[in-house]
């Protein structure tokens, strides 16, 4: 039998290549293990992913809760088995003396009683924007157990991409008890206008406006606003720099490495106490829950409710276009 004989020239390179191909494999493993959804959070817990909630959806779990935080035309045209539905109407406060305050307790543990969930039920919460993070906080904001309250990464979209089944009638409703626990509120999680005039321009303080570039910069007024413009001394990143834009993993939040380079190029660092505003407060809580994933301490991110709406209509000065100290 002819044994084939390799040149001296190959049997010199072939360790060469073959140490080649395992650093670039280990590379690949490297950076795998840093993809979305294994990001490399510091709560990851705060996560529940597409397969995990199919898993237990399968198994019957009767102590999970979905709420889909949509539009109610959006929800019946195709929501996950089970989910029940609220709307942004449902989680503001109806007198206008109220406006910048979240949600009063009494009326929250009625909106969830109403819902069928009770307090020992652990609480998933998803949208296609941004609609859920805001339910998220007011809950954190109220001390319901954060390791019971989970957002669906990549939201609907990432259910849908999986094959996962949808349906259009919502379940039958039982009424249950929801009591919020008491003495458990965490204050520094809302902050009022009175906070953010003490904080702008302050060491250690940081004012994050999560708005578009254009509304940041004042070329377009947003609809409720007096004034078009930011409070003086924000810096920007636009709430929707923090998910994944495209690819298998569109809509879900981006690794915490990547959250916190965004952040930090604009000297919003983990030591620091981050005031968040949008136009409602709605897309701040999605930068508040981002900031949280990538590790900032909780304690830090104070959501500013009454947001631009209420300052628009202050007598606070504004500040338009480019700001002077280039951040």
């Amino acid at each position: 039998m002819h044994t084939r004989q390799w040149p001296k020239w190959w049997k010199r390179l072939r360790p060469l290549l073959l140490a080649a191909a395992l650093s670039l494999s280990l590379g690949m493993t490297a950076s795998t293990a840093l993809a979305v959804p294994q990001g490399g959070y510091a709560h990851p817990e705060a996560l529940l992913q597409p397969e995990e909630l199919k898993a237990r959806l399968d198994q019957k779990d009767s102590a999970l809760k979905i709420i889909d935080v949509r539009h109610d035309v959006k929800y019946y045209l195709g929501h996950i088995p089970g989910a029940v539905q609220v709307w942004r109407h449902d989680l503001e406060i109806k007198k206008p003396a109220a406006s910048g305050l979240p949600l009063a307790a009494a009326q929250l543990e009625k909106l969830m009683g109403r819902l069928g969930i009770s307090t020992r039920d652990t609480v998933v919460l998803y949208s296609d924007q941004f609609d859920h993070t805001w339910l998220w906080w007011l809950l954190a904001y109220y001390g319901f157990p954060l390791e019971r309250l989970k957002i669906l990464d990549g939201g609907l979209e990432a259910w849908k991409a999986k094959g996962y089944p949808t349906q259009l009638t919502s379940p039958r409703l039982k009424r249950a008890s929801f009591k919020l626990p008491q003495d458990r509120r965490v204050d520094s999680l809302l902050a009022t206008l009175q906070d953010l005039k003490s904080a702008i321009r302050q060491p250690g303080k940081v004012v994050l406006d999560d708005r578009t570039q254009r509304q940041y910069l004042g070329e377009e007024r947003e609809e409720g606003a007096a004034r078009a413009g930011r409070i003086p001394g924000a810096v920007w990143v636009e709430w929707k720099e923090t998910r994944v834009s495209e690819g298998p993993y569109k809509s879900y939040f981006k690794p915490a490495p990547q959250i916190k380079e965004l952040y930090a190029a604009q000297g919003v660092t983990p030591d620091k106490d981050i005031y968040l505003y949008s136009r409602m407060g709605l897309k701040a809580a999605h930068s508040l829950v981002s900031l949280y994933l990538a590790g900032f301490p909780l304690e830090k991110l104070h959501l500013y409710a009454g947001s631009w709406t209420e300052w628009s209509h202050s007598k606070e000065a504004i500040e338009t276009g480019q700001p002077r100290s280039g951040k």
